[in-house]
């Protein structure tokens, strides 16, 4: 069994478009009051519950005297409030008692209009092939790309947000026919992320370069956000110039969204074994000296190692994840020497052994042997090579796709 979601634009009418706006202010609405009544009984000394249900339950209660208007939009919207309230107060509870790890988080704030709005309806249903998706008390709205669910497959929840004046509608599907495969045999490779003009460099000596789509649209977004500077506050064009802004920044997450995919799909169905290290990525981004914060989250590796995690149980590869401490660009993938005198800013260096090593290169390589590569494989069965590896980019186009080349 397996779940996994499915994202859709949604073209809602305008009547359909107030009412989705309702719902999402409902949601908010719940969360924000139920926040508020925790708070109210942590400084009364009052004990209650935190759990959904039990929050849920409270909001039943104190729904007449705050919003009188609930019987316009669906109860899933409430009850989404509760749910975004209690996992909100488990995270806080949880990093009080140091039980959560990261740094610590304090009691949950208010959520205000615009900020990361969604709503979850379980009772939504396809409808007319895959065209449409009825929503409660919203009806059926119509989808831009149709789908349809194989058999095995069904949609658990469907959660509408709306991003840079565009409508989303995520369904979650769980595929209950579903087993994982097994682990294939094959190739190993190591893979080594950067932060500067190199995105991953591959122990098979292949490099791909880092788009750097953040810095790219950098011109852009000044533009935007200038212009969004200039207009008076709470004016119809200040709301015009704000959704301008929000368009380039989507346009931004959405390139370097497909990017990731495009790779980590590749790099999953080519190798049998993938080995990655456990980068410090909060520890990167802002160590003093290395000003390195805007390259970190722009190569965006966090979201590259969440997608291998999944991808490579999806096609049968094994991904092994190096410890953080493991000197993969030190030591000397020849004579395994490890240079303890080595600098961030030694890109080339030259091992007492002789052997000139590239930095990145030689720690891609460190991290296949780390997994034990071997031509052979456990069996003694020689092992056919696999295809490689290209990127290939359209002309003329944003465009960057992965091929198997043979």
């Amino acid at each position: 069994m397996r779940s996994f979601g499915i994202v859709r634009r949604i073209n809602p009418t305008a009547e359909q478009e107030a009412q989705l706006g309702r719902s999402l202010g409902a949601c908010r609405f719940a969360q924000n009051a139920l926040l508020a009544t925790v708070k109210q009984s942590l400084d009364t000394g009052v004990k209650m519950s935190w759990t959904s249900i039990s929050l849920h339950t409270t909001w039943r209660q104190i729904r007449d005297e705050h919003a009188p208007w609930y019987p316009e939009v669906s109860k899933e919207c409430f009850q989404y409030g509760a749910e975004r309230a209690s996992l909100a107060l488990a995270n806080w509870n949880s990093s009080r008692k140091g039980k959560r790890a990261g740094r610590k988080v304090g009691f949950p704030r208010y959520r205000k209009r615009g900020s990361n709005d969604s709503v979850k309806f379980t009772a939504a249903k396809l409808r007319d092939c895959g065209t449409l998706v009825h929503l409660p008390r919203i009806g059926e709205v119509a989808l831009v790309e149709a789908f349809e669910l194989t058999d095995g497959q069904r949609a658990t929840s469907v959660t509408v947000r709306c991003t840079a004046g565009r409508w989303f509608a995520t369904f979650l599907v769980r595929e209950d026919t579903w087993t994982e495969p097994a682990k294939r045999r094959g190739s190993t490779i190591g893979v080594d992320f950067g932060v500067g003009d190199r995105f991953v460099t591959l122990s098979d000596g292949q490099v791909i370069d880092n788009p750097r789509f953040f810095r790219e649209g950098a011109k852009r977004l000044a533009r935007a956000q200038k212009a969004l500077s200039r207009k008076q506050k709470g004016s119809q064009n200040r709301s015009k110039a704000r959704a301008r802004a929000a368009r380039v920044h989507y346009r931004t997450a959405c390139r370097r969204q497909d990017f990731i995919h495009k790779f980590t799909t590749a790099l999953s169905k080519t190798h049998a074994r993938i080995v990655v290290e456990d980068l410090n990525l909060i520890g990167m981004s802002n160590k003093a000296g290395f000003k390195l914060g805007k390259s970190v989250h722009d190569a965006a590796l966090s979201e590259a190692r969440r997608q291998l995690e999944y991808k490579s149980s999806w096609y049968g590869a094994e991904l092994i994840v190096a410890d953080r401490w493991f000197p993969s660009s030190k030591t000397c993938s020849v004579c395994r020497a490890i240079n303890t005198g080595l600098k961030l800013s030694d890109r080339i260096w030259e091992c007492a052994c002789g052997v000139v090593h590239d930095r990145d290169l030689n720690a891609a390589v460190n991290l296949e042997l780390l997994a034990g590569s071997s031509p052979v494989s456990a069996c003694g069965d020689d092992v056919s090579p696999e295809p490689a590896l290209a990127l290939v980019c359209e002309a003329g186009s944003d465009a960057v796709t992965f091929d198997l080349v043979s």
